[in-house]
């Protein structure tokens, strides 16, 4: 039997939309904890490309979250590719955009009534909730799908591989965040046109919070330590969801 192509060491190289450290920690511990898990395959390199959303600020719901996570991701693949050097690949094996957004409780449908009418409408019908989009954009190249390898329950041959992931071609991956319903205060203050993470800084008196622990971290901040999700953490459950398709690529990635 031929060797599995896990049996040489690569490097796996991923392209950030984003300078968020936040964003970028996620990203690479996310990955780190995927393809780092063979001893032959170990290196991740991480690259920051500051690039637009092509959305709004505030982005709000779904379509305009998930819109801007891609568009981050095309963004920092292009941009990876103009800046990539002699000692890189010419294109990054992955780019990856984050996200994050708001909805309004209406777009859920109508709420079972309490009894407590004026309760009901304070509690859902006026509050925002927080979620974020994950889009990754790779391919189908040995290099993507290497996770397959790292499945013990699968035994690659030379010929089964190349003949299900050649030609390479590009693929996608997406993931959604859990959603948690924002503070009565942020709500008010976002909804009289401040982006979140201004709100926070202000109803939580500090500042540049979607840099540090953002505002998951401080509403999760609770007696033990141990318990506080912060936003780097957020986000790592979303995109280990979105890299489902080269987990499993037998099952997603098909002519």
């Amino acid at each position: 039997m031929s060797a599995s192509p896990a049996s040489t060491s690569v490097k796996i190289w991923i392209a950030v939309g984003s300078g968020n450290p936040c964003k970028i920690e996620a990203v690479r511990s996310t990955f780190q904890s995927l393809f780092a898990t063979s001893g032959d395959v170990s290196t991740i390199v991480v690259t920051s490309h500051n690039v637009p959303s092509g959305v709004s600020d505030q982005p709000y719901g779904d379509n305009e979250t998930k819109s801007g996570a891609i568009n981050r991701a095309n963004a920092a693949w292009e941009d990876a590719v103009r800046s990539a050097s002699g000692s890189q690949s010419v294109a990054p094996d992955f780019a990856v955009g984050l996200e994050g957004g708001v909805e309004e409780a209406s777009a859920w449908g109508s709420v079972p009534k309490t009894g407590n009418e004026e309760s009901n409408e304070s509690e859902h019908g006026n509050s925002l909730w927080c979620m974020a989009w994950m889009a990754v954009r790779g391919s189908s190249s040995v290099n993507c799908t290497m996770a397959k390898a790292l499945d013990s329950t699968y035994i690659p041959t030379s010929d089964n591989y190349n003949s299900e992931f050649q030609p390479c071609r590009e693929v996608w991956g997406y993931g959604r965040t859990g959603a948690f319903l924002l503070p009565p205060e942020i709500t008010r203050l976002m909804q009289g046109g401040m982006e979140m993470g201004e709100a926070d800084d202000r109803v939580f008196k500090r500042i540049n919070s979607k840099q540090g622990t953002g505002t998951v971290g401080k509403l999760t901040m609770g007696r033990n330590v141990g318990f506080m999700m912060d936003r780097s953490e957020y986000y790592v459950h979303a995109l280990k969801l979105a890299l489902i398709p080269w987990i499993r690529p037998e099952l997603y990635i098909t002519d």
